[in-house]
């Protein structure tokens, strides 16, 4: 299938990851793939690096013509059969551009939530001319439907994937990371990995590993991650927190690193108290992993974290439970163990690359085949 993949956001978080993934994954399945993206963006160079070239459009704002009769005619010279949106800003003009096409079916992606209806006279037009929206979890998808003029059949849940030959027992590579930081066989290392700001809840990890360090002398504490565009400021008032604790090396700071499954691997526990989630793609890694996980009991996170099973669920902004949730597993190593196994299970049913990619194409092709637009048939108008 000819697929293009539109995201022409200038950031770099989930929803930019998510896609060049995605570009990726499709393309080892067979299909050609046809990437949309910013010029001069992590999305661009990451694309080029995976040997991709892009169109590069700015598509900033609102509606663009010049750039919608460029896509338009990209459209029909690659006769595209699907066009898959991950940032709703880009159908202002990605709509009318397929206007002027043989109009393959539209797919929107959601990654975040809305909280403010789209009730403009725009909106009925914009979500109406979408064939189907693809929510990462059943808290997104809720979310869209009330949000948004559209029948709540045209929106289902698929949940990202991982690719569960990143994550695999590796005793002597646990090991080496662990000492890498002169962490003993029966110290409880205990992490959290994601973007350094506030909404992640590096500050309470960090006052629980204040209340743990002196109960528990054998504990120590990693974070794994680098402030996105915007957040230094917040940043820098962790790295301050974390400095302010005293622990010495008993605590550290790894900043960005591209081996997380590896370190993931080295963990004995992945305490994750971010304020708001739409998915939760680490906590699924940290589970891959065989780590249990203490996160948020909200949002997207009830999709991944079963309760008393798989990790444990707690009020994110609540130290006092993070903390009791935390010493209880940090005291229960055969709790911990039973928990790190059931997880793995949950992510090889629920969350694997494969599973998600089976789904994604089980809907390209039901889309195609209702449009009339196939193979054999894109010069043909799409008659709706």
């Amino acid at each position: 299938m000819k697929i293009m993949k539109v995201c022409t956001n200038r950031s770099w978080g989930g929803m930019e990851a998510h896609m060049v993934a995605t570009c990726a994954g499709l393309r080892t399945r067979g299909h050609e793939v046809y990437p949309v993206c910013y010029r001069n963006s992590r999305i661009e160079s990451e694309l080029e690096q995976l040997e991709f070239a892009p169109l590069r459009l700015d598509l900033w704002g609102k509606f663009h013509p010049l750039a919608a009769r460029k896509l338009a005619r990209y459209v029909r010279r690659h006769t595209i059969e699907l066009v898959h949106c991950d940032f709703s800003r880009d159908l202002f003009t990605v709509v009318p551009a397929l206007k002027f096409t043989h109009r393959p079916p539209l797919v929107l992606q959601k990654h975040i939530g809305t909280w403010k209806p789209k009730n403009l006279p725009v909106h009925p037009y914009l979500y109406g001319n979408v064939d189907h929206v693809i929510a990462i979890s059943t808290v997104i998808r809720d979310n869209f439907i009330a949000n948004h003029p559209i029948a709540p059949e045209r929106v289902s849940v698929i949940h990202p994937g991982t690719d569960l030959s990143r994550f695999t027992t590796d005793p002597v590579g646990r090991s080496r990371l662990r000492a890498e930081h002169q962490i003993a066989t029966d110290d409880v290392l205990i992490g959290i990995v994601g973007r350094l700001c506030f909404a992640k809840g590096y500050r309470e990890f960090l006052a629980v590993a204040g209340r743990l360090a002196a109960e528990y002398p054998t504990t120590r504490f990693v974070m794994v991650g680098e402030p996105s565009r915007g957040e230094n400021d917040e940043a820098d008032a962790i790295i301050a927190q974390a400095a302010a604790l005293g622990l010495g090396d008993r605590l550290f700071f790894t900043g960005y690193r591209d081996d997380v499954p590896d370190l993931l691997g080295a963990m004995d526990l992945f305490l994750f108290p971010t304020h708001a989630e739409a998915f939760g793609m680490v906590i699924v890694e940290a589970m891959a992993a065989g780590v249990p996980v203490i996160s948020a009991d909200a949002d997207g996170v009830l999709d991944i974290v079963v309760d008393g099973v798989t990790g444990l669920r707690v009020d994110p902004r609540d130290v006092a439970a993070l903390s009791e949730a935390t010493a209880a597993l940090v005291g229960d190593p055969e709790r911990r163990r039973l928990m790190g196994q059931a997880g793995r299970r949950r992510v090889h049913a629920e969350f694997s690359e494969a599973r998600m990619y089976d789904r994604l194409e089980s809907l390209y092709e039901r889309l195609t085949a209702a449009s009339g637009v196939g193979p054999d048939q894109n010069a043909s108008p799409k008659v709706r």
